[in-house]
């Protein structure tokens, strides 16, 4: 890797891990209410731009898919309370739980990516 391409990639891991920041204040936020159309669109918003990272940082794909995963049965479970009523605390703590491993995760390996890059962009 280039000192270029490593420096693009630190950069991107650094876009990446504020915006994983951003997107779980938002989930937290939306767990909270679960009736609120502007969250669910600003946490939208959020995962696209997750995605254009990720997908300039490959070794992050496993993690991304599986916090992709998470992320659609969280609200999935959401969208299903607000319709159906009560989905039962434990089953949605569940849910949620799984939704924050996966993000912290991806945190880990964006870290992981940040500490790897040496000065001259090889990798340590």
């Amino acid at each position: 890797m280039s000192a270029s391409q490593a420096s693009a990639a630190t950069a991107i891991a650094f876009q990446l891990i504020a915006a994983l920041d951003r997107y779980k204040a938002e989930v937290e936020q939306l767990a909270a209410l679960r009736v609120d159309p502007e969250a669910y669109h600003r946490l939208r918003l959020s995962l696209d731009e997750m995605r254009r990272y990720a997908f300039e940082l490959p070794s992050l794909s496993l993690a991304w898919v599986e916090l992709l995963i998470r992320h659609f049965e969280l609200v999935h479970a959401l969208w299903k309370q607000q319709q159906q009523g009560d989905l039962g605390q434990e089953a949605f703590a569940a849910l949620h739980q799984n939704h924050r491993d996966c993000l912290e995760t991806l945190r880990v390996r964006c870290l992981r990516t940040l500490l790897q890059q040496d000065g001259t962009g090889a990798r340590a």
